[in-house]
């Protein structure tokens, strides 16, 4: 009796260490304004089986008090196989100003083509990204039911204020959002990581379970560095790392945070003697415990996680079984 005790235990023990994860497709956002990818890109994306990138095509911004379209992309590189989602960025005082949602949902639904027609390329899906605000919000949420008409497959970029509070900040009506898992804070001077914190992150999470709308994840694989002199934030050097540090005249002080030791020229910008660079870039443990704490919260399982953006500095600062890893639910 003991013996079949024993192995009963035995076989719930095996069984549960057995347990399978469901993966979750993978998905990029690519952000440059020259789409063509590098051997180590496609090499990442073809290891990674992502068949799908979300490809921002334009900002629309004010001109003259006019909605126009800035910095569109050039197709360098056709992208054959895989999906594509024109993500248009459009800055929130577009929709301060202007009311017109009609007109430029046409505009806009024609640019797109436009690039679709040069690209070679049919999409099935289109997203907006937009940080509206509560005096934008109607002129936003009219756009987006102008455009459905148009093209009905839209997708829309969710903050976690918005998050938190849909009642006042509502829901777009779009099929799905797309939680943007980053950017959670000021850039200052202190220690704070404006790219991720967890402690800020768990005073929206918990509202998930009652955001009417399906989530995907996006997750962020950037980095830049936090330009200090006396103890005031001078500019923001995108894509800086803390492997660039070790090559220039740095002296690490803390876990991310580099003294200049003399002064000199880093990619066009002075940095001066005793300037401070403080290092901002989620880590792999880092990716992995918010997908931790999105699963506990989530109403349910996302279709995607897509990790911004896709750049050969970016993805290889992570190894792939990392991406995998995160990707499973």
């Amino acid at each position: 009796m003991k013996k079949i005790w024993l192995l009963m235990l035995l076989v719930t023990f095996l069984g549960a260490c057995s347990a399978k994860t469901e993966k979750i497709s993978t998905a990029f956002y690519f952000w440059r304004t020259t789409f063509s990818l590098t051997e180590t890109e496609q090499q990442y994306l073809k290891d990674l089986d992502v068949k799908k990138l979300y490809i921002r095509y334009f900002d629309v911004a004010l001109q003259n008090n006019e909605a126009i379209p800035v910095a569109p992309i050039v197709f360098n590189q056709k992208p054959e196989g895989y999906n594509v989602v024109p993500v248009v960025y459009i800055k929130n005082e577009v929709f301060l100003q202007n009311s017109s949602a009609d007109s430029l949902a046409v505009k806009v639904y024609n640019y797109i083509q436009q690039i679709n027609k040069s690209a070679n390329v049919s999409v099935n899906e289109i997203q907006f990204d937009c940080d509206w605000s509560l005096k934008s919000k109607q002129n936003y949420f009219q756009f987006i039911e102008e455009f459905k008409k148009l093209h009905p497959n839209l997708s829309a970029t969710i903050r976690l204020h918005q998050i938190k509070y849909p009642e006042k900040t509502g829901i777009p009506s779009v099929k799905t959002g797309v939680l943007m898992y980053y950017n959670m804070g000021v850039i200052n001077s202190g220690d704070d990581n404006s790219i991720y914190s967890q402690k800020t992150a768990k005073n929206y999470i918990n509202s998930l379970h009652n955001y009417n709308l399906p989530l995907n994840i996006a997750l962020p694989v950037f980095s830049w560095g936090v330009h200090i002199r006396d103890n005031k934030v001078v500019n923001l050097i995108g894509g800086l790392s803390n492997n660039d540090l070790q090559k220039h005249p740095f002296e690490k002080v803390s876990e991310n945070r580099y003294r200049v030791i003399e002064d000199f020229i880093y990619q066009g910008r002075y940095l001066a003697k005793n300037d401070v660079v403080k290092i901002e870039e989620p880590s792999a443990e880092q990716l992995k415990e918010m997908m931790k704490d999105l699963k506990n919260h989530l109403k349910k399982k996302p279709n995607e996680i897509i990790f911004y953006d896709l750049n050969e500095k970016n993805v290889t600062k992570y190894e792939k079984e990392t991406f995998k890893t995160v990707s499973r639910w």
